[in-house]
């Protein structure tokens, strides 16, 4: 009877599905590349990569065309190949020579594993995004070109070896063929680079504007690597503030536009570009541009928003943001900006709306937490701001902007051991202050931004900790954080070291005029 149980158990082993294995199809696909004549062994294998990893994605795409979120988008022939290239990784995994009787030839197998635990999810993302869509798209399209261009040299390059070819003819093919290897190379860094490449952003940016770079040095009339690189160093300059790397973005940008006037990411670059110049009307005009050459960009029009805000357009900057969110209602951060946009015009509940929206669609983030809970303390409800700021501190105990809310409304509330608490630990957190508040600044920080003006964020910390140290009546304290605030900067805190004088002098006059009356 045992033994009849133990091959019961073997047999129901062997016939349980094998999940974690089915997950993962491998795909290989390998490419056999016969060179001679014009075609040198090192152009013949950059072919041979290429076309493997090509054929291997294409293959993969297969995959995807079979999800129902792309049936369910329409997701036309020519986007399953950038699908494939955004989503999948394909590496070379074998390489080497061989002879085919007389001829030389190089063999190149490309693999791709395809994760369909994953692939749904990671699809999902890409098709939310379709700037980067739109981008992966050109590159694979740019690919196909020079591949087709390479289909034509090899045709000519056996034409010439069959037939009596002189030495000006050959070395003209043997250049034209290291220039199309030269600028298959450059779309490989391209797509290297866009590896990198988060929702608009870079991360991180050095090393995809590492690859741009390398793109242009091997193809220098890409306008694509430019327009890419230009986009990369305005991030780059949201992180060291350099402005050095605007104005390389901004030529840039020019290159990528003189190159291809129709280049629509180039004006998008550079538009960034001037709207950190605080040139807001400059980057209008290229937001309008890259709109006119790709009009579904919703991005162009979130950025648009911004600018049209930075001129004081706030009910402008609000239809923009309208449009963006008709176009992607999935990003968390066009909620955010309206809702800033809508504080600034004094409707709260309208940015309480999308503060909510942007909590629905990302409960994990903190930010719109500390928002929402600005707003209600514009409306005088400070417990569901303190319940707000707490989720917020929950979803991230580092982040100095609760604490210093919360900071904020423990004074208002008569808490001033909390307050001084919750300022200790944001001066804590506050090691560089000016480059985490243009950080959440982009989120929306509009309370924040009332308050501050272009005082530097430590500062401000500073003087509100020495309003809660004078309101429990800790003098010196007070005096000491005033004065640190005073000097980074602050000149509400300049004028609060008066207080203790002017309340002094106040005490003594009226010291002074009870004697007086006193002795009359």
């Amino acid at each position: 009877m045992n033994r009849k149980l133990l091959w019961l158990f073997v047999g129901c082993v062997l016939a349980w599905p094998q999940t974690g294995a089915a997950q993962i199809q491998t795909i290989r696909k390998e490419v056999r590349q016969i060179f001679g004549g014009s075609q040198s062994p090192d152009n013949a294998r950059i072919a041979a990569i290429t076309r493997a990893k090509r054929e291997a994605l294409e293959e993969a795409g297969t995959y995807l065309e079979s999800l129902t979120i792309v049936r369910d988008h329409q997701v036309a022939k020519d986007e399953i190949l950038a699908l494939s290239s955004g989503v999948l990784k394909v590496t070379v995994i074998e390489e080497e020579p061989f002879v085919e009787g007389e001829a030389f030839g190089i063999r190149v197998v490309a693999e791709v594993q395809v994760d369909l635990s994953v692939l749904e999810e990671r699809v999902h993302q890409l098709l939310g995004d379709r700037e980067h869509l739109a981008r992966l798209r050109e590159a694979e399209r740019r690919v196909q070109e020079l591949l087709k261009q390479l289909e034509a040299l090899e045709i000519e390059n056996t034409r010439l070896a069959d037939a009596l070819s002189t030495t000006e003819q050959r070395e003209t093919l043997s250049a034209t063929f290291s220039e199309n290897t030269a600028n298959l190379n450059a779309q490989e860094h391209i797509r290297q680079g866009l590896a990198f490449y988060n929702g608009l952003t870079f991360d991180p940016p050095d090393s995809a504007v590492f690859h741009f770079t390398k793109a242009i040095e091997l193809d220098s009339k890409n306008d694509l690597a430019y327009a890419l690189r230009a986009r990369g160093l305005v991030v780059l300059y949201s992180i060291n503030e350099n402005e050095d790397l605007l104005a390389q973005a901004i030529n840039d940008a020019n290159m990528a536009i003189q190159i291809n006037p129709s280049q629509p990411f180039a004006y998008f670059a550079r538009g960034n570009a001037y709207l950190y110049l605080d040139q807001a009307q400059r980057a209008i005009k290229d937001y309008d541009q890259a709109l006119r050459l790709e009009p579904t960009s919703a991005h162009v029009y979130f950025n648009r928003a911004l600018a049209y805000r930075r001129l004081g357009q706030s009910h402008r900057a609000i239809d923009e943001f309208n449009r963006a969110i008709e176009l992607d209602s999935s990003d968390v951060y066009f909620y955010i900006q309206r809702g800033r946009t809508y504080r600034l015009l004094g409707q709260v509940e309208q940015a309480i709306e999308d503060y909510e929206q942007s909590i629905r669609i990302d409960a994990s983030n903190p930010h719109p937490y500390i928002l929402r809970g600005s707003a209600y303390v514009s409306l005088e409800q400070n417990q569901r701001a303190i319940s707000d700021l707490n989720l917020a501190i929950d979803l991230d105990p580092s982040n100095p902007f609760a604490y210093i809310r919360r900071g904020d409304i423990y004074i208002y509330s008569g808490q001033y051991q909390r307050a001084i608490a919750d300022f200790n630990f944001a001066l804590g957190e506050l090691v560089e202050s000016e480059k985490v508040y243009r950080k959440f600044m982009l989120t929306g920080g509009f309370w924040l931004s009332r308050r501050l003006g272009n005082v530097p964020l430590d500062a401000y910390v500073h003087r509100r900790r020495g309003s809660a140290y004078w309101l429990s009546g800790q003098d010196v304290l007070a005096t000491a954080d005033w004065r640190k605030a005073c000097q980074l900067g602050d000149r509400v805190a300049c004028r609060a070291l008066w207080r203790p004088w002017i309340i002094r002098a106040g005490l003594a006059g009226s010291a002074l005029v009870i004697y007086f009356l006193l002795r009359g």
